[in-house]
């Protein structure tokens, strides 16, 4: 619901379109998707057993890390591994990546 009017509306950019104007979109919804994790994440994580916590792909616990959601929330550089977070930056190997310890 964030994502498909924007994606939609840049897809179609012209040659000569304005890099400042399709970016401030870009990092628009890009923060506005990171909230939606900031607030689901705790959820997500009260569901899961500490064991099933601990067999999440690095990637997949760090989306669920508040400190790493908002460590990425207005980054503008990093790569990702792709899949669900590809908006996210951040990801494998990227500048915001920290090490995390999800059981207790």
């Amino acid at each position: 619901r964030l994502w498909a009017p924007i994606i939609k509306e840049l897809a179609g950019l012209t040659d000569n379109y304005s890099h400042d104007q399709a970016y401030t979109q870009y990092k628009k919804t890009r923060e506005a998707s990171v909230d939606e994790l900031i607030k689901v994440a705790p959820r997500v994580k009260n569901v899961l057993m500490p064991d099933q916590r601990r067999k999440l792909p690095a990637l997949v616990a760090a989306h669920l890390d508040p400190w790493y959601l908002k460590s990425i929330r207005s980054a503008t550089v990093g790569g990702t591994a792709g899949g669900p977070f590809m908006f996210m930056g951040g990801g494998m190997g990227g500048p915001a990546v920290r090490a995390i310890h999800i059981s207790r």
